[in-house]
């Protein structure tokens, strides 16, 4: 019992030091490429960012038009897979016409996995039945992918003020 206590703390404090210690990047700086304060009015932007999204065909899957935020989907498949790219957008009035965008992107893949039930020994099949299942997730960090982003609204903000 003696020898095995110590063993237990030396393993116990060996998983422990290895487990990712991923909040201690967080809040570290100012600002990220995922961020932007563009010189319109709150509403205009809103508008612009919704535009530039739906131009590359996501659609929106839940929208707060009081909060100015949306999340917005895109799929893309591949066989009985698919790839899953998923935006959030937050937009805050930071002036009389200034709004900045917050934008975060999500990809995970959802894979297609299907069971048979099978009877007479395991030798006929009875049904099936296809689940889709969250393979992975990550977090986008692309700094070209946010750049690319905020150039596309730029775009839709000047279409709109064109407009006016």
């Amino acid at each position: 019992m003696k020898r095995i206590f110590p063993l237990l703390i030396i393993l116990i404090s060996f998983l422990s030091a290895c487990s990712p210690t991923v909040y201690k990047d967080v809040f570290n700086t100012d600002s990220g490429p995922n961020v932007k304060t563009f010189n319109v009015p709150v509403e205009a932007c809103y508008l612009a960012v919704k535009r530039a999204v739906l131009s590359q065909n996501f659609r929106i899957e839940k929208e707060d038009l009081q909060a100015r935020s949306f999340t917005a989907a895109r799929y893309f498949e591949d066989g009985k897979d698919s790839t899953v790219l998923t935006i959030n957008a937050n937009l805050i009035a930071a002036g009389k016409d200034n709004a900045t965008v917050y934008i975060s992107a999500v990809q995970h893949v959802e894979k297609v996995r299907v069971k048979t039930d099978r009877a007479l020994l395991g030798l006929l099949p009875v049904g099936s039945e296809a689940t889709k299942v969250k393979q992975e997730e990550r977090t986008i960090e692309d700094v070209e992918f946010y750049k690319k982003f905020f150039d596309a609204v730029e775009k839709e903000l000047r279409v709109l003020t064109t407009k006016s």
